[in-house]
């Protein structure tokens, strides 16, 4: 976070200069830095990223704001990108690397993986949708979204599978609809008959949901307890005494004559124990809460497309 500040920091050329910030010294640490990290990322799973890896992010990052892209190779460095793909700053990272006309590769690389979403995204980003058309990109994502990818596991039945394929259809098709919003393409894929399609799986799912929770066994009733007087045993019933209504009884709530109230530091009546000094302590009102703000950090940590689900890849 703090590295892509300065990147955006650096650009303000009215304001910092860039060579008096990152002198050839600070540059010279950061590559020593990338150097002993390089060889870290080389363990780094394609797959187990899905286009969310913070660690490849964050070496991506050092080298794109202290400028030392230039030292690596490109194709090394133009390889990492699908594992950041899905983060909202992959785009501008791609560019303050120096990687656009790499970019044709890249979404190469994501439609073959099967993250035709991003490849949607990427496609948009560096405007590539002509040579990328996003539409059969999409459809494809569906398509195989409907399909069974993996035989029946030992111990499931074929119904438990067929309701895991249904939730992965479910969520592709929600992603799907998001991609076409936000890209406005509803000219040329209406989103109407996906929506239908979302409600019929979810009044499936929730039927199927009812089915199996009637099914369920019953909890079996307490039992009583077996007291034995003399020759025939008897059942004394379990008897849970109320225990709020025992202690109200036994001792009564105290009843104030009057309620005690506390003064404010403006109310004439009385004066605040805090002293001159308490609205130093005062927390600043919310809508000061900008992330502008020192204290306002929300908006730096929302890294990564929020409607991408990971297995779906």
């Amino acid at each position: 976070m703090l590295m892509e500040c300065l990147s955006v920091l650096l650009t303000y050329k009215d304001l910092v200069s860039g060579t008096d910030i990152i002198t050839e010294d600070i540059k010279q640490q950061a590559r020593a830095i990338a150097e002993e990290w390089k060889p870290k990322l080389d363990s780094l799973d394609f797959d187990a990223s899905n286009g969310n890896s913070l660690e490849a992010h964050a070496f991506l990052q050092l080298l794109g704001t202290f400028g030392i892209a230039s030292d690596f190779d490109e194709k090394y460095i133009s390889g990492l990108i699908p594992m950041v793909s899905r983060r909202r700053q992959a785009a501008d990272l791609c560019r303050s690397l120096g990687l656009s006309e790499k970019m044709p590769g890249v979404v190469e690389v994501l439609i073959n993986s099967g993250r035709q979403i991003d490849a949607v995204n990427m496609a948009f980003a560096f405007e590539l949708t002509e040579q990328f058309p996003p539409v059969p990109l999409l459809k494809s994502y569906l398509q195989e979204a409907r399909k069974v990818s993996s035989p029946v596991r030992h111990g499931n039945s074929p119904h438990t599978v067929q309701v895991d394929v249904n939730d992965k259809e479910l969520i592709a098709l929600k992603v799907v609809i998001k991609c076409i919003e936000e890209h406005k393409l509803e000219d040329e894929y209406p989103i109407d008959p996906l929506q239908k399609r979302v409600i019929q799986l979810e009044k499936a799912k929730a039927d199927k949901k009812r089915a199996t929770e009637v099914s369920k066994p019953q909890p079996k009733r307490p039992r009583g307890n077996v007291l034995t007087v003399g020759p025939t045993p008897r059942v004394i019933p379990n008897i849970i005494p109320d225990t709020k209504t025992f202690y109200h009884n036994r001792y009564p709530q105290y009843t104030y004559d009057r309620p005690y109230f506390y003064h404010s530091p403006t109310d004439n009546h009385g004066r605040s124990i805090l002293g001159p000094g308490a609205s130093a302590y005062n927390m600043p009102p919310a809508h000061n809460m900008s992330p502008a703000h020192p204290q306002s950090h929300g908006n730096f940590f929302d890294n990564s497309y929020q409607y991408q689900t990971a297995y779906l890849h």
